[in-house]
């Protein structure tokens, strides 16, 4: 009996642990990234001068510093992922190569685009 209350309080504790909207673990977000085609493109840090060449989209670490904190920003970015943008909506022209964001929506679903713009502005 005792077991059994271990378990079924464990099981709860998880359960809310996940409704709680636990942050999701790096390396998940990172396979994430992968898998949705986001590292053709863009790299988690921008390199040093020096190292090899620059990504051709904007690094993670310079999404989240010019976008952090910034009110409904999440919603934008994820919008931006999931349905790309045009030359005229470009967020970042003259700082990256590629002219514009491809639309995503076959790539990745609008639940896990958002999970990655959390962790993106997280970073």
């Amino acid at each position: 009996m005792r077991n059994h209350l271990r378990i079924s309080a464990f099981m709860a504790l998880a359960f809310l642990a996940g409704a709680a909207g636990a942050a999701p673990r790096d390396d998940e977000m990172k396979r994430l990234a992968a898998s949705s085609g986001c590292t053709l493109c863009h790299a988690a840090w921008q390199p040093k001068t020096g190292e090899s060449a620059a990504p051709p989209a904007p690094a993670w670490n310079e999404i989240a510093s010019r976008y952090r904190g910034q009110k409904g920003m999440e919603d934008k970015l994820v919008a931006t992922v999931v349905r790309g943008t045009t030359a005229a909506g470009r967020h970042w022209a003259g700082e990256a190569s590629v002219t514009t964001m491809p639309s995503n929506r076959i790539e990745i679903s609008d639940k896990d685009a958002r999970a990655l713009i959390r962790w993106i502005l997280r970073q």
